[in-house]
C-alpha cells in the first residue's frame, strides 16, 4: 500500500498537476483589495499547486512544505494575509475542512532558503483550526484569507520566508499544494518533500513562485484599538 502511495504522491506532486490548470497572469483571481485594504506585498495565482500539506495520515514519510520569500525596505506592520491554495487526487468535495499551518522564517543567510530544521527554526507560526480562516473558490483554485491574531511587524531589509500548508490525511482526501505564482519576486520558492526515492530536500528550489498578499487591514486595526479602548476602560 505504502508502494502505491509513494508513486500517487511522487507522480503527482512532481508534475504540480491536477485540479490546478494553467492560469495567464493576473487574471487568475477575482479578488480585489478593499477600500481599507493596503497591499502590502503581493504575488498573484499564475500557476499549478505545489504539494505542501502535512499528511496527518503519513507523516512522517510524506511531509511537504512549500516556503517563498519577501522584504520590505522600512520597517512594515501586516494584519492580514491571502494565499491561494489548490486540490488534487480526491473525489471529494473542495475544499477539504481542515486546519492551516503557517510558518514564518528569516533567510538562513543566502537568500536562497529558510532556517533549517523546517518547522522548529520559524521564528513564529500559526496553528489555524478549520473555521478560523476563510476559503472561497476563485476560479480554478481557492482564496485562503487569515486575520492575524496580533500585528506582525517585518523589520527592514531582512529576508524573510512564509511556508504554508493544509493538515490532512492523503486517504481519503487527496493533496493539497501552495499555487505558483510566475514570475515571482526575489528567490524562487522552495520545497521540502520527505520520503520520496529520491527525497526533495528541504528547502528545493522551485521554478516559480508562491502566490500570496501581505495586507494592512485599516478595518482590523480600527477594530483592535477600539477593543484594546474598552479594556482600558474596564
Amino acid at each position: 500500500m505504502k508502494l502505491v502511495l509513494c508513486v500517487l504522491v511522487l507522480a503527482v506532486s512532481l508534475a504540480m498537476a491536477g485540479a490546478t490548470a494553467g492560469i495567464e497572469g493576473t487574471s487568475g483571481t477575482y479578488w480585489y483589495p478593499s477600500d481599507a485594504e493596503t497591499i502590502l506585498w503581493e504575488q498573484p495565482p499564475t500557476g499549478f499547486a505545489q504539494g505542501s500539506q502535512y499528511f496527518t495520515d503519513l507523516y512522517p514519510e510524506y511531509d511537504a512544505g512549500v516556503a517563498d520569500d519577501f522584504m520590505f525596505p522600512v520597517d512594515t506592520k501586516c494584519n492580514k494575509i491571502k494565499w491561494w491554495g489548490g486540490y488534487w487526487s480526491n473525489t471529494n468535495l473542495f475544499p477539504i475542512e481542515a486546519p492551516v499551518e503557517i510558518y514564518l522564517y528569516e533567510d538562513d543567510g543566502t537568500g536562497n532558503a529558510p532556517t533549517l530544521p523546517q518547522h522548529s527554526s520559524a521564528i513564529a507560526s500559526w496553528m489555524i483550526p478549520w473555521g478560523d480562516y476563510d476559503e472561497v473558490a476563485d476560479l480554478n483554485n481557492f482564496l485562503c484569507t487569515y486575520e492575524f491574531p496580533e500585528w506582525v511587524w517585518f523589520d527592514a531589509n531582512v529576508t524573510y520566508w512564509v511556508e504554508i500548508r493544509k493538515a490532512f490525511a492523503l486517504d481519503p482526501y487527496g493533496q493539497y499544494g501552495f499555487v505558483e505564482s510566475d514570475p515571482g519576486s526575489m528567490a524562487p520558492c522552495v520545497q521540502g518533500f520527505d520520503g520520496l526515492t529520491p527525497p526533495i530536500l528541504w528547502w528545493t528550489p522551485r521554478p516559480a513562485g508562491a502566490a500570496f498578499v501581505l495586507i494592512w487591514d485599516d478595518a482590523l486595526a480600527l477594530e483592535s484599538s477600539t477593543w484594546a479602548d474598552i479594556k482600558t476602560i474596564f
